[in-house]
């Protein structure tokens, strides 16, 4: 039995057929692809017709555009298109992973079931739109809790995406996704959720070649209150789900980034403690001198 799904969530045709050639050279194809085609306006059909018999490969298009109001659910229904195998790779269609990504999955199933390990965070080569390197490649340590790169993360130390990710499917089925706009957030909040804060493993001996370009969600200057609010709900449930597990100086330092979320985005506290407490409980007075020193100065500067 195949132990590896690619999930494809399709829309966009620009770089899609550097992902299918990217698979078709897996020096290990045992993997199963399921493609969800979000009623894209790019009919891939001639692409999939191409590569058809170079792996198995399942295609569906879907009647309706979900993406572009819930991104989330058209992750979740294309993952509803694979059928059992254990390890899930959500693989957007414009990245793709290097000749051994799966070759190299396979070599650590022992590791990872021993350490009962839910989470895989694979290095990443970031690429522009030529498919040229734009820097070094970013790797991981090969064990870290999942609270611990989330902090690293908001420290600016490393960066998210889906594609380099690979996941239990059990975890995925028991815990679920948070409902993020956009899904902006949805892979941090994941894969604490998926490994219940506890470890993750890095594998750096392969890389995802993750696309920046012009047309990335994440560049494109729109669907600014929805990006907003996801990365409110990032610390809504930090706080509520996971604070016992940050010691108080790391909470301090999030409460002032979360402060400044909901102040310059004007979005609504909607946490059982105000962030005046968060200070208060975090910093004592320092925290509660530090909230009214950045109240007044915004109030000054309005």
């Amino acid at each position: 039995m195949k132990k590896l799904a690619f999930v494809i969530p399709f829309y966009k045709i620009n770089f899609f057929e550097d992902t299918l050639s990217a698979l078709d050279q897996q020096t290990n194809k045992d993997f199963n692809v399921y493609i969800g085609d979000d009623k894209s306006e790019n009919n891939p059909k001639e692409l999939i017709k191409k590569y058809a018999d170079c792996f198995d490969l399942q295609y569906k298009r879907f009647n309706n555009n979900l993406g572009a109001t819930d991104l989330e659910g058209q992750w979740i229904r294309c993952i509803n298109l694979s059928k059992d195998e254990e390890w899930i790779c959500i693989l957007a269609d414009d990245d793709y992973p290097k000749a051994n990504f799966v070759e190299e999955f396979y070599k650590n199933l022992d590791l990872l079931d021993e350490k009962k390990i839910n989470v895989i965070k694979v290095a990443i080569t970031s690429i522009n739109e030529k498919g040229k390197v734009r820097g070094a490649d970013l790797n991981h340590p090969t064990f870290d809790t999942s609270l611990n790169y989330f902090w690293r993360d908001r420290n600016g130390e490393t960066y998210t995406s889906i594609s380099e990710n690979i996941f239990r499917r059990t975890a995925f089925e028991e815990k679920r996704f948070r409902g993020f706009p956009l899904a902006w957030g949805t892979p941090l909040i994941a894969w604490i959720d998926f490994s219940e804060g506890g470890e993750i493993f890095g594998l750096n001996s392969t890389q995802m070649c993750v696309r920046v370009s012009e047309i990335n969600l994440s560049r494109i200057d729109s669907f600014k209150d929805q990006k907003h609010r996801g990365e409110f709900m990032v610390y809504e449930i930090i706080f509520t789900d996971y604070k016992s597990r940050f010691n108080s100086k790391q909470l301090f330092f999030l409460t002032k980034q979360y402060h400044s979320i909901v102040h310059y985005y004007k979005i609504r506290n909607k946490l059982p403690d105000t962030i005046l407490k968060l200070y208060k409980n975090f910093a004592g007075l320092k925290g509660i001198a530090y909230y009214m020193i950045k109240e007044l100065k915004w109030k000054f500067i309005k």
